[in-house]
């Protein structure tokens, strides 16, 4: 309030003071840090061509199971007491799959196996319900594909680093009072490392003569376009947090005069905690 020779009352001043500190402090109060884990199972159909084990593509069945974990800490919020959550974010995966595909007449049966430990790095975007994150995702990929009908070339070895550039969107909503969220997740590599024999190359050659041809080779889109991507539902059930969505995975690599893709579309269920 003004004064009749136009200072202002100290009262009016220190009642400044502390809105302004109220306002700090509703802006930047307390957070909680974000640790979530869960545990995925995916059941779906496998698409497979390897042509160093067979020129035919072969059908079946596939199994996963995915362990994620998602950790974004706190940092102090300027002068205030108050934490928020951080901008940056990190994201683990490990995945495991076995896959079970015949050819036509049954001729080839291929049996599948691979491991995928993905490491992630996201800035975060945080509006309201929605919750966006943009970043990068280390792929390490080993294991292998066997041709049970096949004697001359029974087996190829899958290994694979690649960087990927990643988005994550997280959608919070309710339904009559029940908290459910949408979630969408893709990560599609730019570059990386593959392991591939040459047309013709045996293993024994590689590994017991030591006859290096081009084995190691590098990936990009031009070499074979790969994406992953999922859909899911979380919500609350016995005070338990379930997830249920789609999975879509498309590998694929053309090298060395060979070409492989697996291509798997799946339904995904699991937990939250």
């Amino acid at each position: 309030m003004l004064m009749a020779n136009g200072t202002i009352r100290p009262k009016a001043r220190v009642g400044g003071h502390i809105a302004l500190a109220l306002l700090l402090l509703m802006a930047c109060a307390s957070a909680k840090a974000q640790k979530e884990k869960a545990c995925l199972i995916s059941v779906g159909h496998v698409d497979i061509l390897d042509t160093y084990l067979s020129q035919e593509k072969a059908t079946g069945l596939e199994l996963r199971y995915n362990k994620e974990r998602l950790n974004r800490k706190l940092v102090a919020c300027g002068d205030t007491a108050g934490t928020r959550l951080r901008k940056w974010s990190t994201f683990v995966s490990q995945e495991a799959l076995v896959s079970k595909a015949g050819t036509r007449g049954n001729s080839n049966s291929f049996l599948g196996a691979m491991y995928n430990l993905r490491l992630g790095w996201h800035y975060n975007v945080d509006r309201s319900r929605l919750n966006v994150r943009f970043g990068l995702l280390g792929d390490f990929t080993l294991g292998g594909i066997y041709n049970t009908r096949n004697s001359n070339n029974p087996a190829q070895l899958k290994l694979a680093l690649s960087v990927a550039p990643s988005v994550m969107a997280i959608w919070r909503f309710s339904v009559k009072g029940k908290p459910l969220a949408l979630r969408y997740e893709a990560s599609a590599p730019v570059a990386g490392l593959a392991f591939s024999p040459n047309y013709g190359q045996s293993y024994y050659e590689i590994f017991t003569r030591g006859n290096y041809d081009h084995n190691v080779v590098f990936t990009s889109p031009a070499s074979g376009l790969q994406i992953q991507q999922q859909l899911l539902l979380d919500f609350r059930l016995w005070r338990t947090t379930f997830t249920v969505g789609y999975l879509n995975d498309i590998r694929q690599l053309s090298a060395n005069s060979l070409k492989y893709h697996q291509y798997t579309h799946a339904v995904t269920i699991g937990w939250r905690y």
